[in-house]
Order: C-alpha cells, then structure tokens, then sequence
C-alpha cells in the first residue's frame, strides 16, 4: 500500500478537528459536512492524471516512431498490392491510436482539474478547521472558569460568525469540483464512445468484447464505490440535520450523537421554522430516499 500522501493525511486530521469544534461551535456542524464529505487525497488524483496524459504521449510517439518506419520503406524498395494493403492497415492502426490519445488526454485532464480543485478545497477546510479548533480550545478552557465566561461567550459568537462566513466559502469550492467532475464524467463518456466509434469504424470488432469484459471486471469496484457513497451520505444527512435543527447551543433544540449517527431534535421548531419531533438523522434519511422531502418536518 502507498504512503499517504500529505493532502490526504490534512483531510484526516480536519475531520478530527471539526468534529471537535463542532462540539462546541453549533454553527460549525454545517462546516463539519463538507469536510467529511470531502475526505478525499487530491494528490494522487493529480498523480493518475499525469499518468493517463503520459499514455497520450507515449501513444503519440508509438505513431511517430510508425510513420517514421513506413516513411524508410520508398516504392522503389516495396511496392505493389501488399504494400498497398499495409498502408491501410497502418492508416486503421493510426485511427484507433487517435481514439485511444483522445481518451487519454481527455481522462487525464478530468483528473488534474478535479484534484487541482480539491486540493484547494482540502486546504480550505483544513484552514477553516484548525482555526475552529482554537477557537473550540480557548472557549472550553475560559468557560471553566467564572472570570473568563463573558470572554468565552464573546468568543462563541465570534466563532458562529466565522464559520457561517467560511462555509458559505467553502460551497463555492465544493460547487466548484462538482461541476468540474461532472462535466469532465460527461466528456469522459463522450471520448469513451469516440474511442469505441473509431474502433469499430476500422473494423475492430473486438473492442466490443474489451468494453463488456472491462464493464464485468470494474463491477467489484463500482459496488464498492456505491455502498461508499452510500455510508457517506446516510452519515453525512445527520450531520446536515444538526446543523439545521441546531439553534444556538448544542444543548438547545437540538443536537447530534455523532457516534450514533442520530440526530436528536425535541418537539418544537427548527431553524426553518419547521416544526421537529423525535430523532431525525437516520430515520430522516431513509425516509427521505423512499419516500421524499422529510418526515419530521410538518
């Protein structure tokens, strides 16, 4: 296994960090979602990157080094119907070597965007975090005494402003990298059936096989790749409704057992003046996907 690289080891230690200041900071819960959500390591998404464009390059000099070995051979030295069949097949190579760059480069670019992007988020919230978690420091430590309240409390107000402040900051970023994924997902599909196109175009029928064995050999990861973001996001709606049913303390209206994954709102209203009963969290989240909308909100 790698070493964990440095971005990936900050998201690690922000997550840990946030969770503590949320503790302490309510307006920090909402921060503490796209931290876990973002848990990512942006470097070695750059690293694929780079290694699927150095494929683009490496395929451009394999029809270099073949232009430059058919170029040696002149009429004079080999010519008629054989030599003409070779230069179609040579000319059908090529073509499929040009479907094969695009994809490549295609790929790769996707990557380093997607990674540039979420390194800068990675770093923003690893920022965010650490400043929250001094702030979560200083406020434990001057509550304990009776001298520094009004201190802690100056400070708890000046921490709910910040990250309020930083979030709206950080889902610029996070809104930033989904739209890139997403459209670089769509040129990737797009450069994928090109690839097939050409391919076939040729007469490489065989490339049809080579995508359904590669779609059976990929199912493994796509299964994991779903219950992953499927464990994300039914832990990740906890954390979102803490930060909505949330309203001024984390002993107030409501709060979350963030090992429970449990989010516990009594009756009464939320910060959308939605009216809260019960434990919301997980519940909410199933019912959510089933059914739509939320059922503790009437």
């Amino acid at each position: 296994m790698a070493d964990p690289t440095y971005p990936a080891i900050a998201a690690k230690a922000a997550l840990v960090e946030i969770s503590v200041a949320a503790a302490v900071i309510p307006a920090a819960w909402p921060v503490a979602q796209i931290v876990y959500f973002n848990q990512c390591d942006p470097e070695t998404i750059m690293r694929k990157g780079g290694d699927w464009l150095s494929m683009y390059d490496q395929l451009g000099t394999a029809r270099d080094n073949l232009d430059s070995a058919v170029g040696t051979l002149t009429p004079a030295q080999w010519s008629g119907r054989d030599r003409d069949a070779f230069g179609v097949h040579v000319r059908k190579y090529e073509v499929q070597v040009i479907g094969t760059q695009v994809l490549a480069v295609t790929v790769g670019v996707t990557m380093l965007c997607v990674g540039a992007i979420l390194l800068c988020l990675v770093v923003a919230y690893t920022v965010v975090s650490t400043i929250l978690f001094a702030f979560a420091t200083f406020i434990a430590a001057a509550a304990a005494t009776v001298v520094g309240s009004p201190a802690a409390a100056s400070a708890l107000a000046t921490a709910n402003s910040f990250a309020a402040s930083a979030l709206g900051f950080l889902k610029g970023i996070e809104a930033m990298a989904e739209a890139v994924a997403t459209g670089g997902a769509a040129a990737i599909a797009a450069a994928g059936a090109f690839d097939v196109g050409m391919q076939l175009g040729t007469g490489r029928t065989d490339v049809l096989k080579d995508l359904v064995q590669a779609t059976v050999d990929g199912l493994d990861n796509v299964a994991a790749g779903f219950l992953s973001k499927w464990e994300r996001d039914f832990v990740g709606y906890g954390i979102h409704s803490s930060g909505r049913h949330i309203a001024g303390s984390p002993n107030g209206p409501g709060y979350l057992i963030y090992g429970g994954m449990t989010q516990v709102a009594p009756a009464g209203a939320d910060a959308d003046g939605d009216t809260v009963w019960g434990t919301s969290g997980v519940v909410d989240n199933v019912w959510s996907r089933v059914f739509g909308g939320d059922v503790w909100n009437h």
